[in-house]
C-alpha cells in the first residue's frame, strides 16, 4: 500500500504542538482514505529529539510527503530538504494567518488551512484531495518544479541558510563543546551529534565523530556520521571522506547511498578546490554507477539518482574549470549535463547547463535557461530567474524587464542587487 509521510513539528505529549499535530494527522489521514494511502509520522523519534536515519529513509522512500510549515522547526526544514533531494512529490501546508514564509521557500505553492471549524476542516480535506489526485494521476513521479532543489549539496545550502537565520534569531546559548573534544556532560555521543547538526557546531560534531566510530558498522558510520559532519564544513570529516571514497563506492551499499556520498564528496572538493585530487575516484565511481543503473531491472533505480551521477561529474569538472580556466573541463561539464538530461529532464539540470554554456555560447544558454523555466513553471527558483535575467540582459533582450519583475516578486532583495540598468 502506498505511504504518505507527514513532516511536521510533533512536540511532547500533552503540549499544544502535539495536540495540533494529532489533529492535523487525523485530517490528512481522512483525506488520504479514498486513495488507499497509509499516513505515517516520525513519532518514534520523540524521546531523542534527533532526526535519525530510519526517519530520513522513510521520508525519502514514501510515495508522497506532506510537510506542515506552520512552525519554524529545524527538524521540519531538514526533513523537507532531504525529501526535496529525491525529486519525489511533496505537498506543503500551513496554518492560515501566519506571517510570510522566508524568501528561500516563499515562492513554493502551499495549502493554507484552518481545521478548528468543521467547514475549514472540510475545505482543507477537499484541497488536499485535489492535490493528492494530481500526484496520484502522475504515478507519484514528482515534478520538475520541485526538482530544482535536487542534489544533496544544493539542498543543504538552502537548509543551512534557514538554520543559520534561526540560530541568529535565537537567544545566545552556552557553548556546547568543551576544550579537548569532550562531550557536554550528560549527553550520549548520538545525542551530542544530533545537537551539533542542529546548532551547526563543528567541534561538537567532531568530538561525537570520534566516539561514534566505535559503535557503528564502518560503512554506516561513513554514510551517516562522516557525511553529515563534512557537510557542516568539517575539514577533518572531509579528509576522511576523501580517504574512504574508493572503499565506500566498492561496498555493497545501495545505489542511492552511493550517489548521496558522491554528492557530498564533490561538494567538499569544490569547497576546498580539491577536484583534481579526487577526479579519478569520482570518474571511476560514475562509470560503475552508470553501468549498474543501465543493467538494473526497469524501475529498480530512480532515474533522478542516475542523472545525479552525471550532474556530480558536471560539478567536478566545472570546479576544475573555475580554478584552471581550462575550457576543456568546461566542455566536459557540458557533456556530463547533456548525458544527465538524456536520462531525465529536470529544471535544475538545464539551469546548470545554462550556467556552463553562458561562458562560451550565449544562444545555447538562453535556450536552456528557457527550458529550465518552462519545466519550473510558476514554481521557478529565484536562482534560476537570476540567471535568466543575466542572460537576457547580455543578449539585449527586451524581455529582461519582465524577467526581472518575476524575480522581484519572489526575491526583491536579489532583484534590487541585480537591476543591471541602474
Amino acid at each position: 500500500m502506498p505511504v504518505c509521510f507527514i513532516i511536521c513539528a510533533i512536540g511532547a505529549n500533552g503540549s499544544e504542538t502535539r495536540e495540533h499535530a494529532d489533529d492535523l494527522f487525523e485530517e490528512i489521514s481522512t483525506a488520504l482514505e479514498p486513495f488507499g494511502i497509509d499516513a505515517m509520522r516520525g513519532d518514534h523519534n520523540l524521546d531523542t529529539k534527533q532526526v535519525d536515519s530510519d526517519v530520513i529513509e522513510r521520508i525519502q522512500n514514501a510515495e508522497l510527503c506532506i510537510a506542515d510549515l506552520s512552525e519554524d522547526n529545524v527538524n521540519v526544514y531538514y526533513e523537507l530538504g532531504r525529501r526535496d533531494e529525491t525529486g519525489k512529490p511533496i505537498i506543503l501546508v500551513r496554518r492560515r494567518g501566519l506571517p510570510p514564509l522566508p524568501v528561500d521557500i516563499a515562492g513554493r505553492r502551499f495549502i493554507e488551512y484552518e481545521i478548528e471549524s468543521r467547514r475549514g476542516a472540510r475545505l482543507f480535506r477537499d484541497q488536499l484531495r485535489e492535490a493528492i489526485s494530481s500526484e496520484s494521476a502522475n504515478g507519484f513521479e514528482g515534478s520538475n518544479g520541485n526538482a530544482t532543489l535536487a542534489g544533496v549539496y544544493q539542498v543543504l545550502q538552502r537548509v543551512e541558510r534557514k538554520i543559520d537565520r534561526m540560530a541568529k534569531a535565537a537567544p545566545a546559548a552556552k557553548p556546547t563543546s568543551m576544550p579537548g573534544g569532550d562531550l557536554p556532560e550528560g549527553l550520549s555521543p548520538s545525542d551530542a551529534f544530533n545537537l551539533a547538526l542542529k546548532t551547526r557546531d563543528i567541534p561538537l560534531a567532531e568530538a561525537a565523530l570520534d566516539r561514534l566510530q566505535w559503535t557503528m558498522e564502518k560503512n554506516r558510520y561513513y554514510d551517516i556520521v562522516v557525511e553529515q559532519t563534512a557537510s557542516l564544513g568539517s575539514l577533518r570529516a572531509s579528509e576522511m571522506m576523501f580517504a574512504y571514497a574508493q572503499e565506500f563506492f566498492d561496498s555493497d551499499l545501495s545505489f542511492k547511498k552511493k550517489v548521496e556520498y558522491l554528492c557530498v564528496l564533490v561538494g567538499v572538493a569544490n569547497r576546498y578546490d580539491r577536484e583534481l585530487e579526487i577526479m579519478d575516484v569520482v570518474e571511476h565511481a560514475a562509470e560503475v554507477l552508470d553501468l549498474q543503473a543501465r543493467q538494473a531491472p526497469s524501475g529498480s533505480i530512480d532515474s533522478m539518482d542516475h542523472a545525479q551521477v552525471f550532474n556530480q561529474l558536471n560539478r567536478l569538472y566545472h570546479g576544475i574549470f573555475a580554478t584552471t580556466r581550462d575550457a576543456a573541463y568546461l566542455q566536459m561539464a557540458i557533456d556530463a549535463l547533456k548525458h544527465a538530461i538524456g536520462i531525465r529532464e529536470a529544471a535544475f539540470l538545464y539551469y546548470n547547463l545554462a550556467m556552463c554554456e553562458r561562458h562560451i555560447d550565449l544562444e545555447s544558454a538562453r535556450r536552456d535557461i528557457d527550458r529550465c523555466l518552462s519545466l519550473s513553471g510558476d514554481d521557478s527558483d529565484a536562482d534560476h530567474l537570476e540567471l535568466a535575467c543575466k542572460i537576457y540582459y547580455e543578449q539585449g533582450d527586451p524581455e529582461y524587464e519582465d524577467m526581472l519583475e518575476r524575480l522581484r516578486d519572489i526575491n526583491p532583495q536579489m532583484a534590487m542587487l541585480l537591476d543591471l540598468d541602474n
